[in-house]
Parts: structure tokens; C-alpha cells; sequence
């Protein structure tokens, strides 16, 4: 019954011996050394495919793709790759600009009215007639 009692009070709260501690530290290691052989074995991979790829550049007088300083857009402040923002005398200007589009709409829209207006007209006197 001592014994029962004992096992059920282990269920509640985990103790762990230092036994179980070393062998969790063991095992922590074995992985770590693990992923380090990976690395390893990826990085002697890597080193081979670049060796291969170098040989096929050198055979059919091939360029490394590599982008340019130049070629590459520069990020504003605000860590963002986009146009400049407009300064508010660009704005003015722009605003500036859009009086001429109305005087251009306007004058279209004068024109237009000029060719129908005479079209109506006969339309109606013959029609009205």
C-alpha cells in the first residue's frame, strides 16, 4: 500500500533524479552533435554543386548571376522600396497641372457640344416638320 501511495504521489509533481537529468543532458548533446554533422555534410555538398556549377560557367563561357550595386534599388527612411514621396511644392505643381487638364476638358467638351448642337437641329426640323 506504501508503495501504491508513493507512485501516485511521483504522478502529480515530476521529480527528476540526477539520473534523468544526465541522461536528458546526453541526449541534448547527441542531437546538437547531430545537427552540427548536417551542417557539415550540407555545407561539403554546397562546396561540390559550387564546384560543378563553376566548371559548367567556365565550359559554355557562362556569367555568375550576381545583382549589381547599381542595379539594385536603395530603401528609403523608412526601410521601404518605392518611388519618392512627393514634396508638397511637387504636389503644388502637380495640382498646378491638373488646371490645365480642365481647361483641356472644358475645351473638349465645347467641341463636342459644337458638332451635335447643329445635328440636333436638323434632326428636329426634319422630324419636327
Amino acid at each position: 500500500m506504501a508503495a501504491l501511495i508513493g507512485e501516485l504521489g511521483n504522478l502529480g509533481g515530476k521529480e527528476v533524479t540526477e539520473e534523468e537529468a544526465e541522461q536528458a543532458r546526453l541526449i541534448e548533446e547527441q542531437r546538437q552533435e547531430q545537427e552540427n554533422e548536417r551542417k557539415a555534410r550540407h555545407e561539403k555538398m554546397e562546396a561540390e554543386r559550387e564546384v560543378e556549377r563553376q566548371r559548367i560557367r567556365e565550359k559554355y563561357g557562362l556569367k555568375k548571376k550576381t545583382l549589381e550595386k547599381e542595379e539594385q534599388p536603395e530603401p528609403d527612411d523608412a526601410g521601404r522600396i518605392s518611388r519618392k514621396k512627393k514634396t508638397p511644392a511637387e504636389m503644388q505643381a502637380a495640382m498646378g497641372g491638373g488646371a490645365v487638364e480642365e481647361e483641356e476638358e472644358q475645351g473638349l467638351a465645347d467641341t463636342v457640344m459644337n458638332f451635335f448642337t447643329p445635328l440636333t437641329e436638323k434632326i428636329t426640323s426634319f422630324f419636327g416638320k
